[in-house]
């Protein structure tokens, strides 16, 4: 067949065309998608940006909260699970970063819920995904969550609240990481008390009937009932789950999980300090028992409120069985004894009126509006509780609130910006010396804490991406907020010296899993167990229930 010169051409100008167009580029590989704590949600993020092992040199960043177009959350985790054991369809919205290289070739990625409810996204089998508004992809809509001033890197975007620097979030998420993270499933729960207690809490919650202390009647499940703060339309929701054996809802095989302990925090007790008010310095957990069950509201010397968080909270955990009920011990008072109402605002048996927050940021909003009565709170002299960070307590550092030590022990004394009562502020970066801060909980003296930890696949893709993200915020710690002792020797810090005792729980065997290495070989429940020196290893009858050395 007689093909001409022109046909000929044309074949090979097509043949040109095709060799020299760019490939496809590929979508960029979701590193880790941490969901739960508020607690590590500022220094994993700085971890990710500034750890040149990690996101690397001009990475970008992008965090946004709150609800976008049509009222619905701007990113959520969703639960979506059907079985045998019913159905649960369940949104948790909350706080986002997103941090990527500047190949846009890597994504790390944390959702901030609570602590509890991230373990329950994580066990869950099918696992939960992350769901984010298209909306991020609308210039303008980044918030710079995390102070721009903390991080190496990021993007000059001309916004006046960036203060000129060239480290703020970029103005929206690039088409190709929204992609790789919508709908992709989570790896990892960020978690202030152990899975184990985690779970403890949650069937805590769901059992009924109602006995104000092993049951607390917000079920049966597999979806309960909803939990109402007094301050803002944040709810909390029992969901049944497991962390061994199968769901309880599908009937999947839950995988084998690790956990990496991250570092020490320590509760500290927050008061609102008006004229005539609340002028105590010190309280006992004996008389927070009192206060917090509604027993005696006026032990400070005034009518006091107490700010309640919700009994799904790691906090909430924390302080229950580090100040208040132990079966053991105690009274048995609980949080939860005498409860009757939801939302919460009861007056207490003699003085004052118990009220709830879903989530730290309600515990500040409820302080600030038991001072200003904005909410329609105008009572005074409140007393609430929180994970101490200069993040969580940066609404609070005026002179009209402070804190207070327990049993004469001071929290935050060697951290910066200490003055005794007062809660201190960061004039970011606020840097620290290694094995300075919480001297405290550092020596062990000081007993309201709990461990940070984060729990992932016990092996794989997951397992070392986590694991190389709690040892660069280890690392980092005291060079930009020191909000948490680090669980082992890192960037010059010796680390906690201290752990709590483990208990059985949750069908789990104590163990305390000495030696002290990443990931742990602990197993079963340790809120509120023994302080105890890592060179020794405790195990006995009496912490074998929850709170086991609370007194």
């Amino acid at each position: 067949m007689k093909v001409g010169i022109k046909s000929i051409l044309s074949v090979l100008v097509a043949v040109a065309t095709v060799s020299i167009a760019p490939a496809a580029k590929a979508q960029p590989t979701v590193k880790f998608i941490g969901a739960g704590s508020s607690a590590m949600f500022q220094q994993f993020g700085i971890a990710a940006i500034n750890d040149p092992t990690l996101a690397g040199a001009n990475s970008h960043h992008y965090t946004i909260k709150g609800k976008c177009s049509g009222g619905v959350n701007c990113a959520q985790a969703f639960d979506n699970r059907t079985g045998p054991g019913g159905t649960v369809s369940d949104h948790q919205g909350g706080n986002l970063w997103v941090v990527w290289d500047n190949a846009v070739t890597e994504v790390w990625v944390y959702l901030s819920v609570d602590s509890v409810v991230g373990n329950r996204l994580f066990f869950a089998q099918p696992r939960a995904t992350l769901q984010v508004s298209a909306d991020v992809l609308n210039a303008g809509t980044a918030q710079n969550l995390i102070s721009p001033k903390l991080f190496k890197y990021g993007e000059a975007t001309g916004d006046p609240g960036c203060g000129g620097l060239s480290t703020c979030d970029d103005t929206q998420l690039p088409m190709a990481v929204y992609t790789a993270i919508n709908n992709a499933t989570l790896t990892t729960a960020m978690t202030d008390i152990r899975p184990e207690d985690a779970l403890f809490a949650t069937n805590r919650v769901l059992c009924t009937p109602n006995n104000g202390t092993t049951c607390l009647g917000y079920g049966p499940g597999p979806v309960g009932t909803s939990i109402i703060g007094d301050f803002s339309t944040s709810v909390a929701t029992p969901v049944v789950y497991a962390i061994s054996g199968t769901d309880p809802v599908t009937g999947n095989t839950i995988p084998a999980f690790n956990t990496y302990p991250v570092g020490a925090q320590p509760i500290t007790m927050i008061v609102n300090r008006l004229p005539g008010g609340i002028t105590a310095a010190n309280v006992t957990h004996a008389q927070l028992e009192l206060l917090f069950s509604g027993q005696r509201c006026n032990i400070l010397g005034v009518n006091t409120n107490p700010l309640l968080r919700e009994p799904l909270s790691g906090t909430m955990n924390t302080f229950e069985y580090t100040n208040m009920t132990n079966p053991t011990f105690s009274s048995g008072f609980s949080q939860e004894t005498g409860v009757t109402t939801n939302p919460l605002n009861q007056a207490c048996t003699v003085g004052g009126t118990r009220l709830r927050g879903i989530g730290t940021g309600d515990i500040a909003t409820g302080m600030v509006d038991l001072t200003t009565g904005s909410g329609g709170f105008s009572q005074a002299n409140a007393i609430g509780y929180m994970f101490f960070s200069y993040g969580n307590v940066s609404k609070l550092t005026s002179s009209s609130y402070g804190y207070l030590t327990l049993d004469s022990v001071d929290p935050l004394f060697g951290n910066p910006g200490y003055m005794p009562g007062t809660l201190p502020t960061c004039a970011l970066p606020c840097p620290a010396a290694p094995n300075t801060t919480f001297k405290n909980v550092r020596n062990g003296s000081y007993r309201s804490w709990s461990m940070l930890r984060a729990v992932t696949d016990a092996q794989g893709a997951n397992d070392a991406n986590t694991k190389a993200l709690v040892t660069s915020a280890q690392n980092v710690i005291n060079l930009y907020v020191p909000d948490f002792i680090p669980y082992v020797a890192a960037g010059g810090d010796a680390g906690m010296q201290f752990y709590r005792s483990h208990f059985n729980q949750s069908g789990v065997t104590g163990n305390n899993g000495l030696p002290f290495s990443e990931p742990s070989t602990e197993a079963g429940g340790d809120v509120g167990g023994c302080i105890t020196s890592k060179s020794i290893n405790v195990l006995g009858a009496q912490e074998n229930e929850p709170g086991g050395c609370s007194r």
